[in-house]
């Protein structure tokens, strides 16, 4: 049916009202013999076609509507989990494992190529000896994806190729990896990735010289402890090859927050139990995974900085980084700060504070069951010691200590800082540091009886106070699921009879380490391979998730819902 308006104008020659009036009564115009005969023609074709258009149309709409994921969200979801499993499938590959006597499997491909993609560092196997150099490179390869991000490379290299990068991508690029400005993130990506590729060679160069010139000799240590507490470890010492190498492999890691190494199965604890301790090794490695826990936003705000100084402007700091940075630094501050006051409370009896003489129970995954007081450690050392692991905590994963050495309440704030994690849109996981000052600020702002959420002059949006809530309270119950969950299935391997009380909280140091994707392991490689499937499989879904982020991981099966016009009534509900 058609319609014609009608226009009422007054005398000053202006539109007050349009009324519509059916032009079915109007009188059709004449067609001639040729144009019926094309018309009659036109009919038959739609009415052959027509059924077949409308079935198409019909089943794309149904495939839509049930399809599970959201478009941008659930394609990096795809992405992701398509990587993942392409990954897992060549770390099984003979020629990639060199390690015969191992018992490898789909589900232990899937785990180490889980946790190198999502650059956790916790692993089934011992990357240093169970892998041969193509493995190792496979690992380092999925190190630098999952850091940089799948979408990040590609606009990256679509760049370099002088292609237009669409809306689409952009938009893609933007939820992996980008600020909340659409108009920004190519230029953003493009400074970040620069950067860290900058820093990544940098961080080559000096680790170069650390591994060639450090020695690994233990001949202090063997005769305080003997030689059965050596950890098996790779050595690159005057090596030129083994040095570029570890150089480059060390340096990825570290930039990427991954906590993967090539050393021993112990990280790099060799170099923190020789006579010659590798202080400018971990010093590179600290400052490395420093800058890469910072954030995609932030390398472009510094720039920005820098650039409008020069050119006479005055260019302000998001609010982004300005959050991002008060609670980074702030954390990484008091983080070793409250874990020297716990060690410090229980004088001789801390592992941290002082020197012991292990033993290792063979029979059970090699546990550790008893220390022997021997004396205090020299106070600088406990301090770098309790300094480069804590702050490790937050989302390296390196470490230069054994992590049971921490005892139970510093293991606890460790914990805690693994579930905060580092900044949205870096190399790092946990629900973020922005999420956490968000809802800080929310509590803050409850108990002074502030309508809304503010930060250095700014007004947070309600949305995103929801959404920062939702992200935490959903990290809370991941992690009391999933110990729920491992402990159930695979208790009788976490502990024994003499240590029971202690696998609660090595299992939640665990469980916090893989969602801050950090790789800190209080439990034995023992321990580890004779974890139960559905741990593994556990351990996989929560380090997936702690690399793809909350928002991310809800958004991927959330579609868009068109407005509605209603609202229910609001009533009031007593709460605690």
């Amino acid at each position: 049916m058609f319609y014609l308006i009608k226009k009422s104008e007054d005398k000053n020659d202006k539109l007050i009202e349009s009324e519509n009036y059916p032009t079915d009564n109007l009188p059709k115009k004449k067609l001639s013999i040729k144009e019926k005969r094309h018309e009659r023609i036109q009919k038959r074709r739609k009415s052959f076609t027509g059924d077949e258009d409308d079935n198409k149309k019909n089943f794309f709409a149904k495939l839509k509507n049930w399809w599970p994921l959201s478009k941008v969200s659930g394609k990096i979801l795809l992405i992701y989990l398509l990587t993942v499993l392409i990954g897992g499938i060549l770390l099984i590959i003979p020629g990639v494992v060199t390690n015969s006597g191992f018992h490898w499997d789909f589900l232990t491909g899937i785990f180490t190529a889980s946790s190198a993609f999502s650059d956790t560092g916790i692993t089934i196997s011992n990357a240093a000896q169970d892998y041969s150099f193509w493995g190792q490179l496979l690992i380092l390869i999925m190190i630098q994806i999952g850091g940089i991000g799948i979408l990040t490379f590609k606009i990256v290299l679509l760049i370099s190729l002088g292609k237009k990068i669409s809306i689409n991508d952009q938009s893609v690029a933007q939820s992996e990896r980008g600020s909340s400005q659409l108009s920004n993130t190519v230029e953003m990506i493009k400074d970040g990735f620069i950067f860290l590729t900058f820093v990544e060679i940098i961080g080559v160069v000096f680790l170069f010289f650390g591994f060639y010139f450090t020695p690994l000799e233990f001949n202090e240590y063997s005769q305080i402890y003997g030689d059965n507490n050596i950890p098996d470890f790779q050595n690159p010492y005057h090596s030129f090859e083994k040095s570029i190498w570890f150089a480059l492999f060390h340096s990825v890691s570290a930039v990427n927050n991954a906590g993967f190494d090539i050393i021993s199965g112990s990280s790099l604890q060799p170099y923190n139990l020789s006579d010659s301790h590798g202080y400018l090794i971990q010093s590179v490695i600290l400052v490395q995974w420093v800058i890469g826990g910072l954030g995609y936003p932030t390398f472009h705000d510094i720039k920005q900085k820098i650039k409008g100084r020069r050119e006479g402007r005055v260019v302000k700091w998001s609010l982004f980084t300005k959050l991002n940075f008060t609670v980074y630094l702030s954390l990484f501050i008091l983080g070793p700060l409250l874990v020297f006051i716990s060690e410090l409370s229980q004088g001789q009896s801390s592992y941290i504070l002082n020197y012991y003489r292990v033993t290792i129970d063979e029979d059970f995954f090699g546990v550790i069951s008893s220390y022997e007081y021997i004396g205090p450690k020299p106070t600088g050392q406990a301090i770098m010691d309790i300094f480069f692991n804590v702050t490790s905590s937050r989302n390296a994963g390196f470490s230069s200590v054994d992590i049971n050495q921490f005892n139970a309440g510093s293991k606890l704030i460790m914990s805690v800082w693994m579930f905060i994690g580092s900044a949205p849109s870096s190399t790092a996981g946990g629900i973020r540091t922005t999420t956490f000052a968000i809802v800080t600020l929310a509590i803050i702002g409850i108990i002074r009886n502030r309508k809304s959420v503010f930060a250095y002059r700014k007004k947070i949006p309600e949305e995103t106070v929801r959404r920062s809530f939702a992200v935490f309270i959903v990290g809370v119950m991941i992690i009391v699921t999933s110990t729920a969950i491992i402990y159930i299935d695979s208790n009788k391997v976490l502990s024994n009879q003499h240590d029971g009380d202690k696998t609660i909280i090595e299992l939640i140091t665990l469980i916090c380490s893989a969602f801050g994707t950090v790789g800190l392991n209080p439990f034995t490689s023992g321990q580890m391979i004779n974890l139960g499937a559905i741990s593994k499989i556990t351990l996989v879904l929560i380090m997936f998730t702690g690399q793809l982020g909350i928002s991310n991981t809800l958004l991927a099966f959330i579609k868009q819902n068109k407005n509605k016009s209603y609202d229910f009534l609001e009533e009031e509900v007593v709460i605690g």
